[in-house]
């Protein structure tokens, strides 16, 4: 990382900006371009969870390689005037896998509906259950970064 000054690696940063964080944008490997795409997310114990169709590109690309790119941010505020942005981010590297345990299933999606305040039925009922496809993504690496904005002076 070329600011130092900036890094923070932190894990209880790390971990709670990926607990408070609406918004996960990963990265798949596909044929010729990397397939980026956000989504929602929620993190339960070392590994990150998401939801999606049982069939499309996402599971074509993590059949193919598993291995994903991740990140999230939090803007705090852009200084127009200096030409800077104050924010949190965070940048992980994982494997990816298509989760077939049903009771880990209905945990990652129980999770999801408690981060997400969803009004889905819990448990899933089994033909929703069936149809919906979970990915947990095993974190191998992450890496901070912070630019925080000057404390104010009253």
């Amino acid at each position: 990382m070329r600011r130092k000054e900036r890094e923070c690696s932190d894990k209880a940063f790390l971990s709670g900006l990926l607990q408070k964080a609406a918004v996960m944008t990963i990265a798949f490997q596909s044929e010729e371009f990397p397939y980026v795409i956000p989504v929602n997310f929620v993190l339960v114990h070392n590994a990150v969870y998401f939801h999606c169709a049982r069939e499309g590109r996402k599971l074509d690309c993590l059949k193919k390689k598993p291995e994903v790119g991740f990140s999230v941010h939090e803007l705090l505020g852009i200084d127009q005037e200096n030409a800077t942005t104050f924010y949190n981010c965070l940048y992980g590297e994982g494997h990816a896998f298509l989760v077939q345990d049903r009771d880990e299933k209905q945990t990652a999606l129980a999770a999801l509906a408690e981060k997400y305040q969803s009004r889905c039925p819990l448990p899933v009922p089994e033909p929703l259950l069936e149809k919906t496809a979970v990915v947990r993504i095993d974190i191998v690496s992450m890496s901070g970064k912070r630019h925080l904005p000057p404390l104010r002076q009253n």
